[in-house]
Order: structure tokens, then sequence, then C-alpha cells
């Protein structure tokens, strides 16, 4: 249960993330921008969380 809480969470992350930096990024210009912008904030974010995972579980866990 606690490995599905802990996915769960990563998900939310890794979108909250995304759409920060795709708000941040797309100048208010519509929706079309917005998701050109979060589609590569997601592409940045997944592998960030990727490595930052690898380096926890093994070297720290």
């Amino acid at each position: 249960m606690t490995w599905l809480i802990g996915i769960g969470l990563g998900i939310l992350s890794v979108l909250w993330l995304a759409m920060e930096l795709a708000t941040h990024s797309d100048k208010g210009e519509g929706y079309k921008t917005y998701f050109k912008a979060f589609k590569n904030a997601l592409i940045f974010v997944i592998p960030l969380f990727t490595i930052a995972g690898v380096i926890y579980y093994g070297f720290i866990h």
C-alpha cells in the first residue's frame, strides 16, 4: 500500500512541476501554446525524477 501512495505522490509531483514550468514559459497565448509547453516540460521533468530515483535507491537507500 505504501508503494501505491509513493507512486501516486511521485506522479502528482511530476505533473505539478511540469504544469508550473509550462505556466512560467507560456506567456498567456492560449491553450495550444500551454499544452506544447507542458509536453516539453514533461520531457524535461520525467528524466529528472528518474535520475533522482536512481540516485536515491542506488546510493542512499
